[in-house]
């Protein structure tokens, strides 16, 4: 590698010779639309694009990125949230990476960026399985939902099925960035499991998981992250997502994937008991609703409460260990110059400014605050987030 190639930050017009190379194309998005995309991106918010590309720089500079040119294209993607600028983009990505390297401990952070995954806490198998876990690994680039994916994994047991492979039950997509003066914890997708052939019967996931709906489990882990990491936690409104573009409206596979992942996002939201945000976004509540008790008349409901109590309990515990080992609460202020609050920070408060900047974050933090159970039967939509 040259000298000059080693130093020199390279310019914004790459982009648009970046976004017609095939690798880049995918995640819903054709390389026709990239460019148009980086078209726009250049010509149109050039100041924000130049200092993201001089932060994706400095990652490759440090060994911490490999494909400069496919980080650079995650601000010219669009976000599942149709609403998002080109400029905002850029705001919660650098947001994100500043977070990002304070949030793990070096081992888990370097595994992370190389695109391993780091085991959240293990699962106690269904029968005829090797493993059950929660894992965190990066998301791809092509993901328009989050930069992060809290993923449940299982793989059978080879006396079961030959070179069995591991699975993807179940994943939420999620970043860290500020809404208004908060540091949110965002949720931008869950969904179920995708392989055809590669799956988990219902059946077994309830003797696994005793009675917890995928979907709903990785929502409550979420709730244990933003609480260890002192961040609120925000989820994306199905009213915002980007399929409802009127690029998107005139294909009927667009329209008929799009109502079903709508009524996914509402089924899950409303068994949070979420409430509204700014345009976009709902709150998500730390806690639930409903108490680790078992207050069914019947004695088989009551029994079941209780194993689905007893386990969340057992998976919290480990998982807070877990997180002492892995995680970390970010102590340091930003390394990239404070560049998410130079650029745009008075139009992101217009917009985002639902929260009081003078509320405390101690009730986001509370360890001992009661945990809840939800009981009613959560299934994710299928298929992808295009």
């Amino acid at each position: 590698m040259g000298q000059s190639q080693s130093h020199r930050i390279p310019s914004i017009w790459n982009g648009l010779k970046w976004a017609l190379q095939p690798k880049h194309a995918g995640g819903g998005v054709t390389r026709g639309r990239l460019f148009w995309r980086a078209l726009k991106a250049t010509f149109g918010h050039g100041r924000a694009m130049s200092r993201w590309m001089s932060v994706a720089w400095e990652l490759q500079s440090r060994g911490l990125v490999k494909d400069l040119a496919g980080e650079y294209l995650r601000a010219v993607r669009p976000s599942v949230h149709r609403e998002v600028s080109f400029s905002e983009r850029v705001v919660q990505l650098i947001d994100h990476m500043d977070w990002l390297e304070g949030a793990f401990q070096r081992d888990a952070f370097e595994k992370i960026l190389a695109g391993r995954a780091i085991s959240v806490v293990e699962l106690t198998a269904p029968r005829g399985y090797d493993y059950m876990r929660l894992q965190l690994q990066q998301a791809h680039m092509h993901s328009p939902e989050g930069e992060l994916l809290l993923t449940l994994v299982a793989q059978r047991s080879n006396d079961i099925q030959h070179k069995a492979q591991p699975m993807e039950v179940a994943v939420l997509a999620f970043s860290r960035f500020r809404i208004g003066d908060k540091a949110c914890l965002v949720i931008g997708g869950v969904r179920g499991q995708r392989n055809p052939v590669q799956r988990i019967s219902p059946m077994e996931l309830n003797q696994g998981l005793q009675g917890w709906k995928p979907s709903v489990l990785l929502v409550r882990v979420a709730q244990e992250l933003a609480r260890f990491w002192q961040l609120h936690l925000v989820g994306l409104d199905p009213a915002a997502h980007r399929l409802h573009h009127w690029s998107y409206r005139w294909q009927g596979r667009y329209r008929e994937a799009g109502q079903k992942i709508f009524a996914s996002y509402d089924a899950l939201w409303d068994h949070f008991d979420c409430k509204p945000g700014p345009f976009g976004w709902v709150v998500v509540p730390l806690n639930s609703d409903e108490k680790l008790a078992a207050t069914a008349l019947s004695p088989e409901k009551r029994a079941r409460q209780t194993r689905r109590a007893d386990y969340w309990i057992r998976t919290r515990n480990v998982m807070r260990v877990e997180f002492r080992r892995t995680l970390q609460k970010p102590m340091r202020e930003a390394r990239f110059s404070h560049l998410t609050e130079t650029m745009d920070r008075e139009s992101m408060r217009a917009r985002l400014n639902y929260m009081d900047p003078d509320d405390s974050d101690d009730s986001q933090d509370s360890e001992d605050s009661r945990d809840v159970v939800p009981s009613r039967v959560l299934e994710t939509g299928p298929g992808t987030l295009p």
